[in-house]
């Protein structure tokens, strides 16, 4: 369901003392390690974020065994990273955004690294690249390759994204944020036909001749006409919708974005009550541990940040000014972060030991001024679990330790369990969740006047 392209870019990066170390075990000394120890991706994470140079040499030293499975794409600005543009200009749209810092980045492996220490360190790395899009953006892309009526400054907007794919076939379209949305928006009205009809104009897009429209922006011609196309395409996107609606990841999916909004939800609650940044922190601390089950961190990450300066960030102004539909504003907002929860998930993916970089495509200024405010500065994966880094990590992690609860329990076998529970949240349950959150909220503002 999710179209990728591929390419391999070389990066002429200095070599890592990390791909010496893993090489040489690779090579001649394989140690295990003891099971009782702290994840390694824990103690690595722990030492970027907090600046400790060495960490990659005592860990190669110490537990190159568990150091094997561990993947990391680090944001620099070193020229001997590979540019996160990939040439084709993505970054320079107004409408699309990447995910990591940039603006270029350094792709870890063992797979990078043996090579990086045979070719005196240049390895080449296989990239997934493709652009997602929120439901906005994605509607009005499926008005335009319709022929429909849009406003022109939206209209130039989605052929801009177009002509991206137009002058460099790598760039690739991904159809999984919007469809998660529309599913969710149509899933008591089967009659809605909204999900389907988008994702038939994404489809009609994979005939579409792209030399006609990149010497002549706005003409689509497809391999037959497009009426016929849109119908013959219909039936394999009813049943795509189909499978989505019955699948256990969207489930889990919209669980965890109805878990954001309780979030959301609280957040406006305290920032209604106070405006003090640490106390609120150290709420929704609470309010994860006991009440919601898990520590959402990129979730928490983004009100911090949004809120830590003297102006709060656009994107939380429906919650710290004063929207009339409060509600269905953190609604909205709370499907966005879970886009952003999507694409660091997908992150994660790999086909033949490549790396994924995530692009997100909004109409949304606000949206995208947020992303910007605290952008990922690194992701570590192992076997089962990632970790992001941010910008703005070490001050946000700080900020966590100084404002939290002296009760609150933040051993490793505590947040183990925590993470686990994350894993198995249902519906039902943060549905039931942002219904108290919404009663409180409301009570909370009626006694204000």
């Amino acid at each position: 369901m999710m179209a990728c392209g591929e390419m391999c870019l070389v990066g002429n990066g200095t070599r890592l003392g990390y791909a010496e170390r893993v090489t040489l075990w690779v090579i001649v000394n394989k140690r295990m390690q003891s099971a009782t120890s702290r994840p390694v991706i824990d103690e690595l994470f722990k030492g970027i974020v907090f600046g400790d140079g060495g960490i990659w040499e005592r860990l190669a030293k110490d537990r190159l065994g568990d150091l094997l499975s561990v993947r990391a794409v680090v944001s620099t600005a070193h020229h001997g990273g590979v540019d996160i543009d990939l040439g084709s200009g993505v970054t320079s749209n107004e409408c699309v955004i990447s995910l990591f810092e940039g603006p270029r980045a350094h792709f870890i492996s063992l797979d990078t690294s043996v090579q990086a220490s045979r070719q005196d360190g240049r390895s080449v790395v296989p990239l997934d690249h493709s652009l997602s899009f929120d439901s906005n953006f994605a509607e009005r892309l499926k008005a335009v390759v319709h022929g429909r009526k849009v406003g022109d400054v939206e209209r130039n907007r989605v052929l801009s994204v177009l002509m991206l794919k137009a002058n460099d076939s790598s760039v690739q379209f991904d159809i999984l944020p919007f469809l998660f949305e529309n599913v969710r928006l149509t899933r008591s009205d089967p009659s809605n036909e909204r999900p389907a009809d988008t994702l038939v104009a994404f489809r009609m897009l994979d005939s579409l001749n792209w030399d006609a429209l990149r010497n002549d922006p706005g003409n689509f011609v497809f391999e037959t006409d497009a009426a016929s196309l849109s119908k013959s395409l219909r039936p394999a996107a009813i049943e795509t919708v189909a499978e989505f609606y019955r699948s256990e990841d969207i489930a889990r999916f919209e669980a965890r974005a109805l878990g954001i909004q309780a979030l959301l939800l609280r957040f406006a609650t305290l920032w209604h009550a106070s405006k003090d940044t640490g106390r609120i922190l150290a709420a929704l601390q609470d309010f994860c541990a006991y009440e919601l089950g898990f520590m959402p961190s990129t979730e928490l990450s983004v009100i911090w940040c949004g809120i830590r300066s003297r102006a709060p960030a656009r994107f939380l102004g429906p919650i710290t000014g004063h929207a009339v539909d409060l509600l269905n504003e953190i609604r909205s907002m709370a499907w966005d972060i879970a886009h952003l929860r999507l694409l660091e998930t997908l992150s994660s993916s790999r086909v033949r030991g490549s790396f994924y970089l995530p692009y997100f495509v909004s109409f949304d200024a606000k949206w995208r001024e947020l992303l910007c405010l605290n952008p990922i500065r690194f992701i570590l994966f192992d076997h089962s679990r990632m970790l992001v880094g941010r910008a703005q990590e070490k001050e946000f992690q700080t900020a966590c330790s100084e404002f939290r609860s002296e009760a609150l329990d933040m051993s490793d076998g505590k947040v183990a369990a925590r993470r686990e529970a994350a894993s198995k949240i249902t519906k039902d349950a943060m549905a039931n969740l942002v219904a108290q959150e919404e009663d409180r909220l409301s009570r909370a503002r009626g006694s204000r006047g």
